[in-house]
């Protein structure tokens, strides 16, 4: 195993460092689903042999994660994930009109914002509390904001970009003096810190399996009966008339599964995470000795979860430079038409935007070891030397329609297909895929300038480094993407795909 590590190491191994995203799916779930998907194949709704077989896993896996949750089996509901849990719990409580406030966090999961703004859009009001630059919610505040028509409290149990544990035990006790339903979204906590709801003290919980080393596609939601809800999807009977839809017996089970795994190795795991947290810390801080790490106290910090801020170097160039070198991180920055949006986690914690677009997250699992963080480090310090030799930006008012035809300039359309058949490239781009663009670069001219372009920039930015890091001395990724020249120049690709003439070598 030893040797094998050390091969590992000395043939550029990788490092995956996004489990707050993803995790890889555990080899014995794998192979419980596999062997389900061959065996299992009868509809659980279904009343012969096959379709009681198919009932028995569904009603197996919710009591192995209802003894894990400590509450009772009829108390969970299973759906396609995270968000639609999410959803329901908050779109479902108002959908029964009990009352028209709802009280969040400024620092909620995208999917927790996006319901709370459809609530907004269906004539109630939201009230979204900041966080402290501990990055933790207020509970005195969320005090402070209940009204009389406030029903229900949403707040997140860990965050996902930080790692930061919430105070919810403190503002269950302020939900319940005042009789409001309280939802915690445990989906980066569970399987990782005890998560028990009657310790909680939750009346509606969210979990997702594909963070836990279990599938992509399930989830759960956990209600304590307290108060009723209306369902999001209708035209069924599965999960007692509350989530319709043929069960994926398979994704269930494989999801009960790797929430054993995670709860046996649970103390096990943390214990790792937190000895390599500190070889983390202390080799960023050894690289970049301006380094700010956006963190809380210890005992309210997840050790898996590490977001770092390097003032006055972009986090898209860290990710974009880390990738090169098979090292996958994030950034909680989102990209629109025109411009990376800093993290609103960063954001809410009042954090300034410019350092919030220089942070990038590290999250850790199971899976991962000391190999992975030392190739991290080492990638990193090749990144922070600075980019790579012949590469550069070019700003959309200097792709120009003579640089456009000019014989020295090789075009590179690196958007997804949709985006080229609904805004068409420019006559003569070549038509590639950011993914595995290795294979193109042999084919690339070396002595023509190469701009590359995707719709944001984050796509070419990436596949630029690696042109220029192969050798390429004239390498450009264009700044704001396809969608920051075409605000440029709005009419430019109407007349190059008009003109007789246009072409290119």
């Amino acid at each position: 195993m030893i040797m094998l590590k050390l091969l590992r190491l000395l043939f550029n191994p990788g490092a995956y460092l996004d489990h707050n995203a993803s995790t890889p799916v555990h080899e014995l779930v794998q192979r419980q689903m596999n062997n389900i998907l061959q065996n299992v194949y009868g509809n659980a709704s279904s009343l012969h042999t096959q379709g009681r077989i198919s009932r028995g896993h569904i009603e197996e896996s919710r009591k192995t994660i209802a003894s894990i949750l400590k509450c009772n089996p009829e108390n969970i509901y299973f759906t396609s994930g995270g968000t639609e849990a999410n959803n329901t719990a908050l779109k479902g409580t108002f959908f029964k009109k009990t009352g028209k406030h709802l009280i969040t966090g400024k620092i909620e999961h995208e999917s927790i914002l996006g319901a709370a703004g459809q609530i907004e859009e269906m004539g109630h009001s939201v009230t979204y509390l900041p966080a402290t630059s501990y990055g933790r919610v207020n509970p005195e505040e969320i005090a402070a904001n209940i009204r009389a028509e406030t029903c229900l409290i949403s707040i997140m149990h860990a965050n996902n970009e930080t790692g930061i544990i919430q105070p919810v035990r403190e503002i269950s006790e302020i939900a319940r003096s005042r009789n409001i339903p309280l939802h915690i979204d445990a989906v980066q906590s569970f399987g990782k810190i005890p998560v028990h709801v009657n310790e909680l003290g939750c009346d509606f919980l969210t979990v997702s399996s594909h963070k836990i080393q279990g599938p992509k596609g399930c989830g759960l939601l956990y209600s304590s009966g307290r108060y009723s809800w209306t369902p999001l999807i209708f035209g069924g009977e599965q999960e007692q008339l509350l989530r319709a839809g043929t069960e994926g017996i398979h994704q269930i089970a494989g999801f009960a599964l790797a929430s054993s795994i995670a709860e046996k190795n649970r103390q096990k795991t943390f214990q790792k995470l937190c000895r390599l947290r500190k070889v983390i810390k202390y080799g960023c801080r050894l690289l970049f000795p301006k380094l700010i790490i956006n963190e809380s106290q210890e005992r309210w910090q997840l050790p898996g979860t590490l977001n770092l801020t390097f003032p006055e170097i972009s986090g898209i160039r860290l990710l974009a430079g880390l990738d090169c070198y098979g090292v996958s991180v994030s950034i909680g920055s989102a990209c629109t038409a025109n411009r990376i949006e800093p993290s609103h986690v960063l954001l809410g914690m009042g954090i300034s935007e410019e350092l919030a677009l220089s942070s990038i997250r590290v999250s850790m699992g199971p899976s991962t070891d000391i190999i992975d963080v030392l190739f991290f480090l080492w990638a990193l310090n090749q990144v922070l030397k600075g980019d790579p030799e012949g590469f550069s930006f070019i700003d959309p008012e200097h792709l120009t329609e003579s640089r456009i035809l000019s014989n020295s300039t090789y075009l590179i359309d690196l958007r997804l297909p949709h985006e080229r058949f609904f805004s068409p490239s420019i006559p003569g781009a070549q038509n590639l895929s950011h993914i595995g663009f290795e294979k193109y670069i042999p084919g690339i001219p070396l002595d023509k300038e190469v701009v590359l372009m995707c719709s944001t920039g984050i796509f070419s930015l990436g596949a630029g480094y690696r042109l220029a890091k192969s050798g390429h001395r004239n390498v450009k990724v264009l700044f704001g993407g396809y969608s920051a020249w075409q605000g440029r120049y709005p009419e430019l690709l109407q007349k190059l795909i008009q003109k007789p003439t246009a072409s290119h070598p």
